[in-house]
């Protein structure tokens, strides 16, 4: 039996197949699948279910998920894609509804959230709770125009700026983390990141406050229903405040991680795909629906 050092000593064996580690669902992962899951239930009860109160009770956390995530990211880029989904989607729409006004798709507002987001950091950064404020009470003195122009106008938008204070308490909270580690010398939570933190859970609040107000405004939830709702907006409150980038503590069975990562890098494609199908479905096959 060859020594432990002899072991050691030998070279590797070349015609070994290396062991790729399967790549970790992440928490962006499980909220766009939550979000799918949602926007499937509310398409399916809008198009083809008669009393579909229920269906649309649990079909309203998709959007919130949408913006928040959108806030989150740091990407700047548009895609084209989107712009050219939204475009299509809101034609169908329009094309079903006899071809009046109807608001531009969430894909354009989602573009428009992506061109605007990094104006809105800087202004939260460098002006803090005066430009938090601001902020917070141009998006709700507009919410009458931008409603009526863009799919959730910003009422979604408040939802993006709890998901950009949420990136940034997260980006501060990992800064003071490493440097208090290294040296030592924190004491206590920083001013800077307790500011953050506050202005996250403020902005967070404001949006479900917003968002149960409008939406109750448009589907007019029977009490039951509606407490449904608020519980739901409650819950999703919660998770979004507690959500951070990066894998995810619970991995699901090796089986269905690829299908999970497919749909987190997919969502809006998927999103797009199912709703026009359903908008195709109602306009050709007009007996199939409600």
């Amino acid at each position: 039996m060859p020594s432990e050092e002899t072991s050691l000593s030998q070279p590797p064996n070349r015609g070994a197949v290396p062991i790729c580690p399967i790549p970790a669902v992440d928490s962006n992962d499980w909220l766009k699948v939550a979000a799918i899951l949602s926007v499937s239930i509310d398409h399916f009860g809008y198009f083809f279910i008669e009393d579909d109160l229920w269906w649309s009770t649990f079909g309203r956390i998709a959007a919130p998920i949408f913006f928040f995530l959108l806030g989150c990211a740091q990407t700047r880029a548009v895609p084209l894609r989107w712009i050219g989904l939204g475009v299509v989607l809101t034609l169908l729409e329009s094309w079903n509804e006899d071809w009046t006004w109807v608001a531009a798709n969430i894909l354009i507002s989602l573009a428009v959230v992506r061109m605007l987001r990094p104006y809105a950091q800087i202004l939260v950064r460098n002006q803090g709770w005066a430009g938090f404020l601001l902020l917070v009470c141009g998006l709700l003195a507009v919410i009458p125009l931008t409603s009526k122009v863009l799919d959730y106008g910003s009422e979604g938008w408040l939802w993006a700026l709890c998901g950009l204070c949420q990136r940034m308490y997260a980006d501060r909270a990992r800064i003071v983390t490493a440097r208090g580690a290294i040296s030592n010398l924190v004491r206590g939570v920083p001013t800077g990141l307790v500011r953050v933190g506050l202005m996250r859970l403020l902005a967070c609040a404001i949006a479900a406050l917003v968002y149960v107000w409008r939406e109750q405004a448009e589907y007019s939830f029977p009490r039951l229903q509606l407490t449904a709702f608020i519980l739901e907006a409650g819950v999703l409150s919660a998770t979004l405040c507690l959500f951070h980038r990066g894998a995810s503590r619970f991995q699901p069975p090796a089986a269905v991680v690829g299908l999970l990562r497919f749909i987190g890098r997919h969502t809006l494609e998927i999103y797009a795909i199912q709703l026009a199908g359903s908008e195709l479905l109602v306009r050709l096959l007009p007996n199939i629906t409600r």
